[in-house]
């Protein structure tokens, strides 16, 4: 009797005596169309002549000569012998090495009994893939396809033909892609790795973060069979995007020191006359303009056109509004040498003015309220005059001049070194904010307009245009 038995591993066909007949180390098998007996063993690798099929005596009695044959494509049989096996020392099992694609037969004979087998081997080293670039790259638009692009949902034929022994039909192993995986070095956050021979960057208008690369990117795909086979692929991605991007600091006009610090995503919020400098932390551009978005003041250009990346641009920002201030809008642009550009936005808001004066002070050594001064927390004054005398009207203290350079008024007499009387004086306050608000006794404190508070009813006595009388107590 003639058997024809095939197994993957030793355990996977049981046959006479419940030993396999067939096994292999392959990385692969399955059963052939013509029959569930025979099996195909799949091997990956570039090797022509890769394969190895161990054959057992199904007795385990041992005894049997060996002897191997190649399925012949043209006589249609198993004829040509193979001479690279080896038996064991019990006479068990025989293994056949360095096999190349095709059917292989092999016959066990003790002289009494005759055992047959048969499987076939493919050798998998013809996977192979290639990304490519897709032909509607641009700066928004990155895309990255497989040659041969069609596997990814159809099976493929093989090389491997294979025929049923005893009809001689043929039948060809059929393959697919079962994964794609693509990865990019340097890694790349928002890098959609799809399980396909496609993969794309930017223009997707859910995803906020699908920017293209701004440095030089190698892009991989890994593809997997369905024999668990493996091929891949590199590209190198030459950047072409630029990523428009600074920070900021806000600094004292008149010194220079630092006040706050931040980057782009932070909007600027401060007293006028508001003074930044800006950094620049764009990536891989070559040009850049700083429009700043406001009108001239001060000889300060609006909008800077540079090649110098370490420049870092100055801009005050002086004019605000009552009540709700004014907001400019800092727009930056980076041009990449390929002509791609980016582009970034900040809100740089100044605040309305606002000044408040106290009641009361006591200039006694003691270092607590010993001044009268104008209350922290004052915003965007543009002019600042103030004048104190006593009751009877004699002049007592004068400033005008920046807000911020006021000292205030130590209870001395017209900065001599006689002090002052405790008792109620006067004040007459002269303050336009840079939002173009006046101020005057009347309503410093909060904002108005011009027309709004100055003399008139409420006043305590009269003043200047657009001023009246506030009240200071002293004590010592």
């Amino acid at each position: 009797m003639i058997l024809r038995y095939l197994s993957f591993t030793l355990l996977l066909a049981i046959g006479i005596n419940g030993f396999a007949q067939i096994s292999s180390p392959s990385a692969y098998s399955e059963a052939t169309e013509y029959s569930d007996s025979n099996m195909i063993f799949v091997f990956c690798g570039d090797q022509v002549s890769s394969g190895d099929l161990i054959a057992s005596d199904s007795t385990g009695f041992g005894g049997f000569d060996f002897t191997w044959f190649k399925y012949n494509e043209t006589t249609q049989d198993f004829t040509d012998v193979v001479s690279t096996f080896t038996i064991s020392n019990d006479s068990t099992s025989s293994t056949a090495t360095g096999l190349s694609i095709g059917g292989y037969k092999v016959i066990l004979n003790d002289g009494s009994s005759i055992q047959e087998y048969i499987a076939w081997i493919y050798i998998n080293n013809e996977l192979t893939v290639e990304i490519q670039f897709h032909d509607e790259n641009d700066c928004d638009y990155l895309a990255l396809l497989t040659d041969p692009y069609y596997h990814t949902t159809t099976y493929f034929d093989t090389p491997l033909v294979y025929y049923d022994p005893d009809t001689n039909e043929p039948y060809t192993l059929r393959n697919k892609i079962n994964t794609y995986e693509w990865s990019a070095s340097p890694n790349m956050d928002n890098f959609r790795s799809y399980n396909g021979p496609f993969t794309s960057i930017g223009e997707d208008p859910t995803d906020n973060d699908s920017e293209l690369p701004t440095e030089n990117t190698t892009f991989s795909v890994l593809v997997t069979d369905k024999f668990g086979c493996t091929a891949e692929d590199d590209i190198e991605y030459t950047a072409i995007e630029t990523d428009a991007d600074f920070s900021w600091t806000t600094l004292d006009d008149k010194t220079d020191e630092m006040i706050s610090t931040g980057n782009s995503d932070a909007e600027i919020s401060g007293s006028a006359p508001l003074k930044v400098r800006f950094s620049n932390e764009s990536l891989n551009s070559e040009s850049y303009i700083w429009f700043f978005g406001d009108t001239l003041w001060n000889n300060d250009a609006d909008t800077i056109f540079t090649n110098d990346y370490l420049l870092e641009p100055e801009h005050t920002y002086y004019f605000s509004a009552a009540d709700s201030g004014k907001t400019y809008v800092l727009r930056m642009y980076s041009e990449s040498e390929y002509g791609c550009i980016d582009s970034i936005f900040l809100n740089i808001k100044v605040e309305p003015s606002e000044v408040e004066f106290p009641n009361v002070f006591t200039p006694n050594g003691d270092n607590i309220n010993d001044i009268f001064i104008v209350k922290e927390g004052y915003k965007s004054i543009r002019d600042f005059k103030i004048v104190i005398f006593t009751q009877a009207g004699q002049l007592v203290h004068e400033y005008e001049g920046d807000i911020r350079d006021w000292e205030g008024w130590d209870g001395k007499v017209k900065n001599s070194n006689r002090e002052a009387a405790a008792g109620n004086y006067f004040f007459v306050v002269e303050i336009t904010g840079w939002d173009n608000v006046n101020y005057n006794n009347n309503n410093w404190g909060k904002n108005t307009t011009q027309s709004e508070g100055s003399g008139g009813e409420g006043s305590e006595s009269g003043g200047t245009s657009g001023s009246s009388f506030g009240l200071i107590r002293l004590y010592r």
